[in-house]
C-alpha cells in the first residue's frame, strides 16, 4: 500500500496578506471618517442674537436672547407665545413654540431655541427650548463684590 500525502490546505501567499491588511485599513479609515462628517453635518446651524435673525428669515436657525413676557401654553395646538430680547439692542421677537418646558424657564431668564422667522414670527421647533444657566454666565467679579 503505498502512502499518499495528506492534502493540506494552500497557504495564503505572504504578499497577499498584506494587500488585505491595506485594504481593510483604507476602507476602516474611509468608514470612520465618513461616521465623523456626518456627526458634524448637521449641527452647521448658525446661532444667532435676536438682532440678526431678520437677515435669515425662512432659514432653519438656534435664537438667543432675554425671555421679556410669556403668555399661553406650549402644550396647547396654538402653543406658547413669548417675547425674546437681544442682549446688546432693544430688538425684540415674537416666538411661538409647543413642547416641552424647562423647568427653569422664565421671565428674564436666556433662552436659546431652533426655529424658522417668518413675517416677524420666530416659530420654533418642538421640544428645543433650553434655558441658560445663570450663574455659568455673571461676571466673577461682580458675585464676589456682592457677597462682600
Amino acid at each position: 500500500m503505498s502512502e499518499t500525502p495528506a492534502a493540506t490546505p494552500e497557504q495564503p501567499k505572504q504578499g497577499f496578506r498584506h494587500v488585505r491588511l491595506v485594504v481593510a485599513l483604507v476602507v476602516a479609515s474611509l468608514l470612520g471618517t465618513f461616521a465623523v462628517y456626518t456627526a458634524f453635518a448637521d449641527s452647521s446651524i448658525p446661532v444667532l442674537m435676536v438682532a440678526q435673525a431678520q437677515a435669515y428669515e425662512g432659514e432653519k436657525v438656534r435664537l438667543e436672547g432675554k425671555v421679556l413676557q410669556t403668555s399661553g401654553d406650549a402644550s396647547d395646538p396654538s402653543g406658547m407665545r413669548f417675547t425674546v430680547k437681544d442682549y446688546k439692542s432693544s430688538e425684540t421677537l415674537q416666538v411661538v413654540y409647543t413642547g416641552s418646558v424647562p423647568d427653569a424657564y422664565k421671565v428674564g431668564r436666556d433662552v436659546v431655541i431652533d426655529g424658522t422667522l417668518k413675517n416677524g414670527v420666530f416659530t420654533a421647533v418642538p421640544d428645543t427650548l433650553v434655558t441658560k444657566c445663570p450663574s455659568k454666565y455673571t461676571d466673577k467679579a461682580t458675585t464676589s463684590d456682592t457677597k462682600s
